[in-house]
């Protein structure tokens, strides 16, 4: 687990940089200084996306991703970073952003809705 970096994931972040990139999506900014850091900002349309790793988040999506070892742990660990998302998503509405959260499984399985997401707050 101490490999898997918090920033640059090729199945979350990455997959979605590739996305806007291939949509020709402009205005986005990555390292925004903003509370919870987003993986990507839109401040012309003050728009904040988070791409969220369905283990580290807590997905109920239908894979297995229960810990087998150390689980009280994980459970701990999972519930901080829901409670932590939640936290930083009330902060950015406060501040005038809006949240938009993507899940590393539909970024997979459907791009393209992920996508649509994001473009329908940005016009």
């Amino acid at each position: 687990m101490s490999r898997i970096r918090s920033a640059g994931n090729a199945t979350t972040e990455l997959r979605l940089l590739r996305l806007f990139r291939q949509a020709k999506v402009k205005g986005w900014r990555r390292n925004y200084p903003l509370p919870g850091k987003p993986d990507f900002a839109f401040p012309q349309s003050k728009v904040a996306v988070f791409v969220d790793g369905c283990f580290w988040h807590g997905h109920e999506c239908g894979r297995n991703l229960t810990p087998m070892r150390n689980a009280k742990a994980w459970r701990e660990k999972i519930d901080g970073n829901q409670q932590r998302d939640q936290r930083v998503s009330r902060e950015l509405r406060r501040l005038g952003w809006r949240v938009v959260r993507i899940w590393e499984c539909s970024l997979t399985k459907q791009p393209e809705v992920s996508l649509r997401r994001v473009r329908r707050l940005l016009t």
